[in-house]
Order: C-alpha cells, then structure tokens, then sequence
C-alpha cells in the first residue's frame, strides 16, 4: 500500500542543511486603509488595455530601469547606468539576492539595526549575522537602512572605508529621502548597492528595485534564477507612482 511520506531525519547537503536550521517566518502583515491614487489605478488599466500581460525584458521595463537610475542620479549626484538596475519582486526579493549571493559563508553579515528582515537570507548564506562588530575585515556584507540612526550610519560606513565588504542601503523602509547616500563617497561607490520599493500599502503588487555597484550583473543573475522577471502590469502600475507622487 501507499507508504506515507516522512521528513529526512538528516540533510547531508550543505544548502539543505541550512534549510533545516531556518526559524519560522513571521506570519505576514496585511496593510489596509490607503486607497491608490486614481492616476496609478489608471495606469494599471491602461497597461492591461495595451496588452502588457507578457513577460518583460528579465531585468524590467526599460522606463522603470530608467527612472529608478535617473532619480538616484538626480537627487545624490551619482552616476548609475540603467544597466545596472535590476527590478525585483518586491524589496523582500532585493534584500534576499543581496545577501545571499554576497554574503560569504563563515563570514560577518553586519547589521547595526533591527536584524529580523534579512535573518533567513544571512542563514541560507552560511554567514553569521551580527549586530556590532570589533573588526569590520570580517564584515562581507554591511546591511542598512535609511531609518536607522545618522551616527550609526556614519560610524559603520567609516569602518567600512577601509575594506572589501558590501554595503546594501536600503531606501524601502523610508516615508522620505535621506540627505546622503553611501555611494556619494568614493571608497564606496562600486560596492553599495540600493534598495528602494513603495510604501507598504503596494506590497501585494511586489514591484522592488536593487541598483548600482560593481555586482549589479551578478545579482540581476541571481535575481532571475528565482522569478525570471516581475509582472508587467506591477511595473508600468507602480512607474506611474513613483513618476507622480508629490509626498516627497
């Protein structure tokens, strides 16, 4: 007869193994009580009018690569090609293709800040997720974002001067733009790479960006060996957005 399935009581793979040691996520967080305004909802009838139902160019519509770039460069005097702009399923999508294809493993994921966001991808990368540090030599990837505190900010941005880690910005988290970008000091620039995505209200349409910084290619790579591309309705929607919005 039918033998009923049952749980390895070993996992001898090294990415299994790390699957095994994984903490329950957090149950998801519904957001509700903000109605979108009525341009981004035409725009999302517009896009389905058109026919963009398909697949898009794997790393995203071109407008939206183009924006996400021509902002950034706009507001912080940098000098990011859309080319190095990857649209992802959500910052969710971003945070976890940053870190774990640039996390080594038995290294330090350094996050001064709230860690639970980037946890389970610190986990799966084999590093060890730490919220100080005495030797930033040990650090592979510094993750923070744009709330966090300014002089935490500065402090581990000036340890990390004088390595060879990575540091993600995240701007998802923020209702505004910070003055500063780490990517506006030169010791930095090639190897911040930003995060950016819309308020959590649009978390069901799961439309993110990463950008900039010498991985771009290999974690536009790593994006699209999980979800190929994000849905094209959600780009042309959230594009509209972020073109039009007047909040900041």
């Amino acid at each position: 007869g039918d033998r009923a399935m049952t749980p390895p009581k070993t996992l001898s793979r090294p990415l299994a193994q790390r699957v095994g040691g994984l903490e329950s996520s957090p149950e998801a967080t519904i957001f509700l009580g903000r109605e979108l305004p009525e341009n981004v909802i035409q725009a999302a009838v517009d896009a389905l009018a058109r026919g963009e139902t398909h697949y898009t160019d794997r790393p995203g519509i071109p407008e939206f690569r183009q924006w996400v770039a021509g902002d950034l460069n706009e507001r912080y005097d940098l000098d990011i090609d859309p080319k190095e702009v990857t649209i992802t399923c959500g910052s969710t999508e971003a945070r976890f293709v940053s870190i774990t294809l640039l996390a080594k493993p038995g290294s330090a994921v350094w996050r001064p800040g709230e860690p639970e966001p980037i946890r389970g991808a610190a986990h799966l990368a084999g590093a060890e997720l730490l919220r100080s540090v005495k030797d930033a030599a040990d650090v592979s990837v510094l993750y923070l974002c744009t709330d966090d505190e300014p002089q935490v900010i500065a402090k581990s941005l000036q340890q990390m001067e004088a390595v060879e880690g990575w540091i993600v910005w995240d701007m998802s988290v923020a209702d505004g733009y910070p003055e500063e970008h780490p990517a506006q000091n030169p010791k930095l620039t090639e190897r911040v790479i930003t995060i950016g995505g819309p308020p959590e209200y649009f978390a069901g349409w799961r439309v993110g960006w990463m950008a900039g910084s010498e991985a771009a290619l290999r974690l536009r790579a790593g994006k699209q060996a999980i979800t190929i591309c994000t849905t094209n309705v959600s780009q042309w929607t959230l594009l509209e957005y972020y073109r039009t919005r007047t909040w900041w």
